[in-house]
């Protein structure tokens, strides 16, 4: 019992190790681009492009490479990589020599590391879980916000603090996490795959989601998600923070951790209920509702009020993220269920750097508010479009078990 309790511990703790750093960039990538740099909203779009862009092209490496290579010397080497360019940004801020290049060239390396951090850790989870994966994974989740709020509350101080020491913290930690997954006891080698071509088994997979009506259709909507929601988040966000509030970092932390509580409020409450009767018209619903919550928000509120609807978008974010990995879980076949996460995750991905760059665009040209109606009718679209394939994908939805 103490090893398995060991084992979890350190899991938790290299976890940790690595949101809370990244919970930190949050705050001080956008900070240091619109406030320190002063750039415009197209800028900061290209920016949030460039962190998110690797993840997408490299993912599936990543998630190769930990199905042969041992996830714990992985997760080590990334951890060890994602500490210098922390300290390297925080060496051009000492020498007053920080540019935009050079944080386009940090948002670039940080991105392609945690590809291959994430799969690593995602493969390793349920080495540890030892027949309890449903409630490791609840742990994990309910860590990895808490590791994020912990790291936005400390962004919120860059003003006071300085860049320079948050990066060293934000680097620190990444380098605790390196003593933390040596800990971890398990073996976590893999032996190589069937002699199938990966990319014949992509295919594969690609095919099965295609042919099914639900997987498709919640694919797309996640897509969608990620275009309209996860551009709002990582760049129109920090814009109103900045130009309708006149915020600095400390008002950009407020806004990032009222929303990350509200996904964490969701999600115990999930947990403890047991879940939706019906995850696909709950998906449907916290996606239209997130979107009137973001035309309430535009409404030139007080900060105050801003926040309130912004903790409100967050609950609508933990049912979304829930329900639809819920409902894929649910139904993909076993054989192909990791090709089928892994296309999942490319949809909940791709379309973040391009609701980056276009949000960006509209917000130089009608301004940051004015944007946030874009989103949500945006993904109104989107749903409503769903909608037309009702029948079908009920059809297929009736026959998964648990729904």
């Amino acid at each position: 019992m103490h090893t398995k309790f060991s084992q979890y511990f350190w899991y938790m703790a290299g976890l940790i190790s690595f949101v809370a750093p990244t919970g930190l960039q949050t705050i001080l990538y956008p900070w240091l681009i619109i406030v320190e740099l002063g750039e415009t909203p197209e800028r900061l779009g290209i920016a949030q492009m460039c962190l998110q862009l690797p993840a997408i092209v490299l993912i599936l490496m990543g998630g190769l490479l930990a199905d042969r290579i041992d996830r714990r010397s992985i997760l080590m080497v990334c951890h060890f990589l994602a500490a210098l360019p922390a300290l390297c940004l925080a060496w051009l801020i000492s020498g007053g020599i920080l540019s935009y290049s050079g944080v386009i060239v940090y948002g670039l390396l940080m991105g392609a590391i945690t590809a291959f951090a994430q799969p690593a850790r995602d493969g390793m989870l349920n080495q540890i879980a030892d027949g309890e994966l449903q409630k490791v994974v609840t742990v994990a989740m309910g860590l990895t916000f808490g590791g994020q709020v912990l790291g936005l509350f400390a962004g919120g101080f860059a003003e006071y603090i300085g860049a320079i020491r948050l990066l060293v913290v934000q680097a620190i930690g990444m380098l605790c996490g390196i003593y933390f997954i040596s800990k971890i006891n398990i073996s976590t080698q893999k032996k190589p795959g069937p002699v199938e071509p990966e990319e014949n088994a992509l295919i594969a997979g690609f095919n099965i989601v295609i042919r099914s009506p639900l997987m498709l259709q919640v694919s797309l909507l996640t897509f969608a998600m990620s275009l309209f929601y996860g551009g709002t988040y990582v760049v129109l966000i920090p814009l109103i923070v900045r130009d309708v509030y006149q915020g600095g970092a400390l008002e950009l932390s407020y806004s990032f951790v009222v929303f990350v509580c509200g996904t964490l409020s969701m999600t115990a409450y999930l947990v403890k209920s047991g879940g939706l009767a019906s995850p696909l018209a709950g998906l449907k619903w916290a996606l239209g509702l997130g979107g009137l919550f973001l035309i309430v928000a535009a409404q030139n509120l007080p900060f105050w009020g801003f926040l309130v609807m912004l903790f409100f978008w967050g609950i609508c974010g933990a049912v979304t993220m829930s329900m639809s990995r819920t409902i894929i879980q649910q139904i993909a076949p076993e054989q192909y269920r990791a090709r089928v996460l892994a296309i999942y995750s490319l949809a909940s991905l791709g379309g973040l750097p391009i609701g980056a760059v276009g949000l960006g665009y509209c917000a130089g040209a009608i301004g940051a508010m004015d944007t946030l109606y874009i989103a949500a009718v945006g993904i109104w679209i989107a749903i409503i479009i769903s909608l037309l394939k009702k029948v079908k994908v009920l059809t297929e939805l009736e026959m998964g078990r648990g729904f």
